[in-house]
């Protein structure tokens, strides 16, 4: 008897325990997640220091592929990635992989061994009348980060389309490669390919084409009509699988495939699943699997900005009804200090319980850090 009723009030002191546990919701979790796992670094432009930046320099060492994703013309993060650069040097990666085409990328790495970059990439602005020549790689902070990337001796790989505003250049390009005897008779056809240069016509790529000689130029032509296709149809599925397949043309070419890759693209294409606008698979996901396949480490960055500036007026994206991140780690920024999260912890605790919203439950599914700048993006 006595022992049953020392049975019964052991039970009785379970069950009170275990309906006094706490069950905390997802978005408890989070917070505690970013409570513990929140770092920080200061940045002026000149050499970043602190802990949160120690912990973005290890991840070359323990990865073999690591990923920022990025928001598009900031000045500062180009700054940043010049020294995302040279740590990553220091851990054996040579191979830089950036939101440019294949033909663009050998064009930034000739450009950047000339006597004055900014005024090289300038200038084909001018001539053509269209400015970007080359969209991400035009301010004074590009060209210092692709002069810190020629001088450390890495190869930039170019995986995406040709940009619209890239289409002039490249018809010039293909021009130049028309031989002498032959560049009257074809220059009507050059002309006609400038006058739409945002849509030319697929035929007249074909004319210039089948006269050049080098196989860089024939290979441009045909980038620039599948590019043309991309735009006209608005094919995001066409877009990633031209992604993948400009990636795995590199990657099959190396000797070893333990190679290092940096890369550095746009946020929504580096994600794990599928793409966070276009609902495909992209190029953040093949990495991924790539990974995997090698049994080697691929970590990402989100990298976000809460402030921007539109005709002179400050932009909070917190504040915004149609906000471009997560509302929860825009509230961490600090004009003070770069803030680094690493959210990597939190994706196996998540039970989808409804307390955090949409595009914070994809962000931890598709990413390890999230990194908020401390700067206010210029127009």
């Amino acid at each position: 008897m006595k022992k049953s009723l020392l049975i019964l009030c052991l039970l009785i002191v379970n069950c009170t325990f275990g309906q006094n546990k706490q069950v905390l919701t997802d978005e408890q979790r989070l917070n505690k997640c970013i409570t513990e796992n929140t770092n920080y670094f200061t940045f002026d432009g000149q050499k970043p220091n602190g802990k949160g930046w120690t912990i973005l320099e290890n991840l070359f060492a323990e990865n073999q592929f690591v990923a920022w994703g990025e928001y598009h013309n900031s000045p500062m993060l180009s700054l940043l990635t010049s020294f995302a650069l040279e740590s990553a040097s220091k851990n054996g990666y040579k191979t830089w992989c950036v939101e440019t085409s294949p033909f663009v990328a050998s064009e930034l790495m000739k450009i950047a061994k000339t006597s004055n970059p900014l005024e090289t990439i300038l200038s084909f602005s001018k001539e053509n009348h269209i400015r970007p020549t080359f969209p991400f790689f035009e301010s004074k902070e590009d060209i210092q980060m692709l002069q810190t990337a020629s001088k450390l001796n890495y190869t930039i790989w170019g995986i995406d389309q040709e940009f619209q505003m890239t289409f002039p250049y490249c018809i010039n390009q293909l021009y130049s490669g028309v031989p002498s005897s032959l560049k009257q008779q074809y220059k009507p056809v050059a002309d006609s390919l400038l006058a739409r240069w945002w849509m030319p016509k697929g035929k007249l790529l074909d004319s210039l084409s089948k006269v050049v000689k080098s196989p860089s130029l024939k290979q441009l032509a045909n980038e620039i009509k599948i590019s043309k296709e991309i735009y006209y149809e608005g094919d995001n599925a066409k877009r990633a699988s031209l992604m993948k397949s400009s990636f795995y043309k590199y990657y099959d070419a190396l000797k070893s495939k333990d190679e290092k890759i940096f890369f550095k693209m746009g946020s929504n294409h580096l994600a794990r699943g599928m793409n966070l606008i276009t609902k495909v698979y992209d190029i953040g996901n093949a990495i991924f699997e790539v990974a995997e396949h090698n049994k080697t480490n691929f970590t990402n960055v989100y990298c976000m900005v809460r402030y921007t500036t539109e005709k002179g007026k400050i932009i909070d994206d917190f504040e915004s009804d149609d906000s471009e991140n997560p509302k929860v780690f825009s509230k961490l920024y600090d004009k003070e200090k770069w803030v680094l999260v690493d959210i990597r912890s939190i994706r196996r605790k998540i039970a989808y319980d409804g307390s955090l919203t949409m595009d914070t439950y994809r962000l931890i599914e598709k990413y390890d850090f999230v990194l908020v700048s401390s700067e206010i993006m210029k127009e």
